[in-house]
């Protein structure tokens, strides 16, 4: 159990959305993402990049939205 932080990035490096952001249980877990801002606007097809964060682990994954 802990803290869990999914955040999504255009590659200027600006927050697009924040997905998750509270304390999490163990086990496994999904995510959709609907191609939206944190103000619920479509974004552009392109490229993002999701950042994880759980205590000290953190991890980038780049991702392409396609419409």
């Amino acid at each position: 159990d802990g803290f869990v932080d999914v955040t999504v990035y255009d590659m200027m490096g600006r927050v697009v959305n924040n997905l998750v952001s509270s304390k999490q249980s163990y086990g496994h877990k999904s995510i959709k993402w609907n191609a939206t801002n944190n103000q619920n606007q479509p974004v552009p097809a392109g490229i993002y990049i999701c950042k994880i964060e759980f205590g000290k682990f953190v991890a980038n994954r780049k991702m392409i939205l396609l419409k």
